[in-house]
């Protein structure tokens, strides 16, 4: 019997609902910057509850739907919310929405993110290319058997956010007049925020930006052969950095008010693949 939420059962549905689009570049739009998906050419909509395996999405700012559709002749596939480990989720719900995308085509992984700066001299409103992470979630969605069909056992995270790809984007950056800062994810459970002993820690550590998502999909990304990029929208100073509280609201307020650069740079990047 066919295993509905297997990625290649789910992409062969996907492509019955959009059969003239073959996405290169898949793209997880995270808090306040869905509408990004509404810049596509040909869109077509797929909400998630029509795709078994796919995230119930609960949190403000994630739509809960896949839009495919082109840019400059490029297909382009946009996940418009993702699902975070504070959710109670399994990690079969990040590998089956990670590998329906490559299975759909895509050879590209973008990943977009709000997140804390721990940096002082990268406020909200500013882009962050990621260059590499440490994992404090204490967990990863490839534990337990592995798929060989998508990846080995044992795998490299030595160039896990592409080089290329990153050098591209700074070029563009740079010719399109929008700062782009690189540095270091660190990747957190949630749902609370840290606290100031915390981050003091992860600054001696070397981290730049946190958050609470990204790198369990970078993981079963880069594990099934994609090549990844990660860009966090920083949307306030970390505790101890920050002069108020923090609100999901006033990071979505903000994740909406950096959207502009974001799409402005996506679009770019999509076009050198034209």
């Amino acid at each position: 019997m066919e295993n509905a939420s297997h990625p290649d059962t789910l992409a062969r549905k996907i492509r019955e609902r959009a059969p003239n689009i073959r996405p290169r570049i898949g793209i997880v739009l995270g808090s306040g910057l869905g509408q990004f998906a509404e810049r596509l050419d040909n869109a077509v909509y797929v909400p998630y509850a029509d795709l078994p395996g796919f995230p119930n999405v609960t949190v403000h700012g994630h739509e809960g739907t896949m839009v495919l559709g082109e840019l400059f002749g490029v297909g382009v596939v946009c996940l418009q919310g993702r699902k975070h480990a504070y959710e109670g989720s399994s990690h079969d719900i990040v590998k089956t929405y990670i590998r329906t995308l490559k299975r759909l085509g895509c050879e590209y992984f973008f990943a977009i993110s709000a997140s804390g700066s721990l940096c002082e001299n990268v406020g909200p409103g500013e882009l962050m290319l990621i260059k590499d992470h440490i994992n404090f979630q204490g967990t990863n969605p490839l534990v337990g058997p592995n798929d060989d069909e998508f990846g080995p056992r044992f795998f490299p995270l030595d160039d896990a956010y592409d080089r290329e790809t990153r050098e591209t984007l700074t070029g563009l950056a740079e010719n399109l007049h929008i700062s782009l800062h690189e540095g270091v994810y660190g990747a957190v459970m949630g749902p609370n925020y840290e606290t100031a002993a915390e981050i003091k820690a992860f600054r001696m550590m070397g981290v730049d930006a946190v958050g609470m998502s990204t790198v369990p999909e970078v993981l079963v990304a880069v594990h099934c052969g994609m090549k990844v990029a990660v860009i966090a929208m920083i949307t306030n100073f970390a505790t101890g950095l920050a002069t108020t509280s923090h609100s999901h609201k006033a990071v979505v307020e903000m994740a909406s008010k950096s959207s502009e650069k974001v799409c402005v740079l996506l679009k770019q990047f999509i076009q050198t693949l034209a």
